[in-house]
């Protein structure tokens, strides 16, 4: 097994800042996953914040739990959210992996367009949030 994993990792000669810049590579790569990660959670708790307010808005002699009384915004927003956060997976290995050949060749990638993209998106659903949560939910 050991020797399988040696054939697939790369090994590079540590000459001046080659192992602290790909070090700090694979940190910034597990920085997207933690972020992907929450967002994943968020999108999640939107989800069952807003089964929960349709339970509580429900009174005890129906109990039904249908899928169609729950707002389409919160389904909508929870989806999202968890779709971003599967982006973000996606768009941190590509990061993680174009470093890290930019790095062996000596160069190094901005990533100006990916990271006004990413911000874009989040904000985007950060204000689909805010208006949710500030809409009149009495059309339930």
């Amino acid at each position: 097994m050991m020797g399988l994993l040696d054939t697939l990792s790369l090994k590079l000669e540590n000459k001046g800042s080659v192992a602290r810049d790909h070090l700090a590579n694979e940190r910034t790569y597990l920085a997207w996953i933690r972020t992907s990660l929450s967002l994943v959670t968020v999108g999640v708790a939107i989800r069952q914040l807003y089964r929960v307010s349709i339970d509580l808005g429900n009174d005890a002699a129906s109990n039904s739990q249908d899928d169609e009384e729950e707002p389409i915004a919160g389904k909508a927003l929870g989806v999202s959210f968890v779709v971003l956060g599967m982006l973000f997976v996606i768009v941190g290995l590509y990061r993680y992996f174009r470093s890290q050949y930019l790095m062996t060749t000596g160069r190094f990638p901005v990533s100006r367009n990916m990271v006004g993209a990413c911000a874009a998106a989040t904000v985007a659903l950060l204000i689909g949030l805010l208006v949710s949560m500030f809409s009149d939910d009495s059309s339930k």
